[in-house]
């Protein structure tokens, strides 16, 4: 492939600090070209400060608090925290934070705007529950695009710092996926959506949803997929390696 693909491994609330840290080490000594593969770790919340950044892996954080920077959020996590731990990339909306937590479209939209603002990475994922899906093709790539309306008011310089993750909720662990012609229909849609609104064509879209080794190689090859968001298959060095290889 002959751009670089990103490669997200969410640890979730997986791994203690001992397995988390051989893991992560692990990981370092894999070798590939970083000319063609970005990895980023997004290890669980606690771990952040346990791993340096270094040329092979790129930090992020899976959550945060905003809009505040600061004040009486018990348990949660700042920018400027993690700014201070020198974690520059967060992923914003995912399918869990979603489901599990009450995030809504436009509480999603409003930590992805306060992080680019403030300088960070967003990746911002988006997807489609089962119901939509049923419905068709059509409804699917409906119900994404108004996710990601309010896109349409951030400045090129704030949507310089973005990478969508496309992770039909319904796949998310199921080991199901959809076919590789709506994956690809789904990105190219996103693509489309961005280059109408901002005429803007270079943010990578990622595909997460139940990715692993085997499959990977046939998702990473679709027209509009620029990488994965990888969760379960992230655990494990040699499925993780795999998925890098067919990327390459």
């Amino acid at each position: 492939m002959s751009r670089k693909v990103f490669i997200g491994a969410n640890w979730k609330m997986n791994l203690t600090l001992q397995e988390a840290t051989s893991l992560y080490e692990s990981f370092m000594d894999l070798a590939f070209s970083k000319n063609k593969v970005e990895l980023v770790v997004f290890p669980p919340q606690p771990f952040l400060s346990a791993f340096p950044n270094n040329s092979t892996i790129t930090l992020a954080a899976q959550n945060f608090h905003a809009p505040e920077f600061s004040g009486a959020f018990t348990g949660e996590t700042s920018l400027t925290q993690l700014e201070s731990m020198d974690i520059s990339t967060v992923l914003v909306g995912h399918s869990e934070r979603r489901g599990h937590f009450g995030e809504t479209d436009e509480s999603v939209m409003l930590k992805a705007l306060t992080a680019a603002k403030s300088g960070f990475r967003v990746v911002l994922c988006c997807g489609e529950p089962k119901e939509i899906r049923d419905l068709g093709r059509q409804s699917a790539e409906s119900y994404v695009s108004n996710q990601l309306a309010a896109l349409t008011g951030w400045s090129e310089q704030e949507l310089s710092n973005l990478v969508i993750a496309y992770e039909p909720l319904w796949a998310i662990g199921t080991g199901m996926i959809p076919t590789l012609n709506d994956i690809r229909s789904m990105h190219l849609n996103i693509k489309q959506r961005l280059q109408n609104d901002k005429g803007i064509t270079s943010i990578p879209v990622v595909y997460g949803g139940s990715c692993d080794a085997e499959n990977s190689s046939a998702i990473f090859q679709l027209e509009g997929v620029d990488g994965g968001l990888i969760g379960g298959a992230s655990l494990k060095l040699d499925s993780l390696q795999k998925i890098i290889e067919n990327a390459c």
